[in-house]
């Protein structure tokens, strides 16, 4: 009788035993399910995270002196045409954020060959030497035609032949009109202008060097007469168009040459902006007109 009571407590210890780790190994099961799910819910935030370091930085260098294209207003404010409409281009790409730094015109160029930026925005014009060394966006964005500008009682100019040996004020140094009307000089050494780069100038130097007699002639487009005229005319016009244009063309951005997948976004948000009309709207508001396509 004992032996059979022994042998019945020993059978129950053993059952006892293996239901209770069966129900422990039931126990760790669910747990690690759970740890595993805390732990996926936890690195979700790190992939997010990681998605979003995924956005490139994009430096775009613009002026700080050309109204009402690029230039700083009375709070040190970068604004203007050229800071809208990169705002707008930022908004479509998400895949890059613009960061933007105002500089001189002619230190632009200089900054995107080194690297500083990696964008240069400020009404650029097509010119061979420039495409020698910069990849040219393939979207225009700007009608940009120049013609010379003269004092309203000038009735002698008409072209640059006319100001054999006169004081010819033309963009920076490294500026398409500049360019342009070197390339005269050069095909007409006996009828040369001289040529007064314009870096870091203002509109106000500029009006003023015209009505002193400093300069016989200024670059400009249509519409920059048109300010001229409106804020240093003094209620009346004193420059006027004359002549044919001196170059008719369109404005681009500028990129270092290996940087055409950036190229590519910025030409497909361009193009974009262009069918959405919000590009005309833009210039409307900060030019005065619908400059986008030719003049």
């Amino acid at each position: 009788m004992k032996n059979i009571l022994r042998k019945g407590i020993t059978l129950l210890a053993i059952l006892t035993m293996g239901f209770s780790t069966l129900t422990g190994c039931g126990q760790k099961s669910e747990d690690a399910s759970v740890t595993a799910k805390e732990t996926e819910e936890t690195s979700a935030p790190a992939k997010e995270a990681e998605d979003t370091s995924k956005v490139q930085k994009v430096v775009i260098g613009s002026g700080t002196n050309y109204n009402p294209y690029c230039y700083l207003d009375e709070n040190g404010k970068a604004t203007g045409y050229e800071y809208a409409l990169l705002q707008e281009i930022d908004n479509l790409l998400p895949e890059y954020e613009f960061e933007y730094q105002s500089m001189n015109f002619d230190s632009l160029l200089l900054s995107l060959e080194s690297g500083k930026i990696d964008v240069a925005a400020h009404q650029y014009e097509y010119t061979d030497e420039r495409a020698e060394k910069y990849l040219f966006g393939e979207e225009a964005y700007t009608s940009y035609v120049t013609y010379l500008a003269v004092l309203t009682d000038d009735n002698t100019t008409q072209s640059l032949e006319d100001l054999a040996g006169q004081k010819v004020r033309t963009g920076g140094t490294t500026s398409a009109t500049t360019t342009i009307v070197n390339n005269y000089n050069e095909e007409h050494p006996d009828k040369a202008v001289e040529i007064v780069a314009t870096d870091g100038s203002t509109d106000e130097e500029g009006a003023a060097a015209i009505k002193s007699g400093a300069a016989k002639a200024l670059v400009l487009t249509k519409r920059d007469v048109e300010k001229y005229n409106k804020n240093f005319g003094e209620g009346k016009d004193f420059l006027k168009v004359v002549g044919e244009p001196i170059n008719d063309s369109k404005t681009y951005y500028l990129y270092r040459k290996d940087e055409t997948q950036l190229q590519q976004a910025i030409d497909g948000a361009l193009k974009e902006l262009k069918e959405s009309g919000k590009l005309a709207e833009l210039s409307i508001q900060y030019i005065g007109g619908d400059f986008t396509e030719s003049e």
